[in-house]
């Protein structure tokens, strides 16, 4: 998967479907973040103003959707 947009999606209804994983939402974003593209990692740390993994959860977690949301609808020719 190459577009963050279907990357988040993806990776959101592997954690609906197994609600029960044991992995505190800090691990969660590491292993999203972890998976993602080089170029993906630098856009999202830019957006957080450094480095998205020392900021907490709740914020990453929009502007990781914020973002997602923009690759949406640039892939989409929507806004």
């Amino acid at each position: 998967m190459s577009l963050l947009c279907e990357a988040w999606d993806f990776f959101k209804i592997l954690l609906q479907r197994c609600p029960n994983n044991g992995f505190e939402e800090v691990a969660q974003l590491s292993i999203f973040y972890n998976g993602l593209k080089h170029d993906t990692k630098m856009n999202l740390d830019a957006t957080a103003g450094g480095t998205v993994m020392i900021i907490d959860v709740e914020q990453a977690t929009r502007i990781i959707d914020d973002l997602a949301l923009t690759n949406y609808q640039e892939q989409h020719g929507t806004s």
